[in-house]
């Protein structure tokens, strides 16, 4: 009886040994007479033709596509592509070869940021924010002075981020675009009716 090793048509890898009898012969396809190499943690043991060889196995491991952040399965034998990493990528991340890191893309992050502001709130909501902190009254003072302002403000359904009048209201009120961001963002979440 003489052992043989099977391997993978694909893959090449060891997958069992057995017992042949020798009057049948051992050329059996995919088969080999020379012993694999022990087994390691990481590694497929595999057949080149002429030997065994250790080949990386990061099988089943989770990865991601560097330009496009795409999560994946490793479904090959060897190391992993170039275009892929084993690190996680965050929401605004993007990938730097020369640190071979993800870094954080601000550009990104700042776009996504200003998407959820709010382009418009109602007066009503706009109103009721100012009056909680305390800023209603010193807005209906300067709006009072300007007749086109004080006609949308009484009139109008909604406020514009981008309007004249809230430029004027920052003006008036010594806020920041952030501020005024800020203003809307919390204005929003006050339920209005429809």
């Amino acid at each position: 009886m003489n052992k043989i090793y099977k391997y993978d048509i694909q893959t090449k890898e060891f997958i069992e040994e057995f017992e042949i009898n020798e009057a049948y012969g051992t050329n059996l396809p995919f088969t080999t007479t020379v012993k694999p190499l022990a087994k390691k943690d990481g590694f497929a043991i595999c057949f080149n033709g002429t030997k065994w060889e250790y080949v990386e196995d990061n099988r089943d491991k989770t990865v991601y596509v560097k330009d496009t952040k795409e999560e994946l399965k490793v479904d090959y034998l060897g190391k992993i592509k170039d275009e892929h990493t084993l690190l996680i990528p965050k929401q605004f991340d993007k990938w730097d070869e020369i640190s071979k890191n993800w870094i954080e893309d601000i550009e990104l992050k700042k776009e996504y940021e200003k998407s959820l502001i709010p382009k418009t709130i109602t007066l009503r909501q706009a109103r009721l924010y100012l009056l909680s902190i305390g800023l209603l009254d010193d807005l209906e003072n300067t709006i009072s002075q300007n007749r086109a302002y004080q006609i949308e403000w009484e009139y109008a359904n909604q406020i514009e981020r981008e309007s004249p009048l809230v430029k004027i209201l920052g003006q008036t009120l010594n806020l920041d675009d952030t501020a005024i961001d800020n203003m809307f963002m919390e204005a929003s979440k006050i339920w209005h009716k429809n």
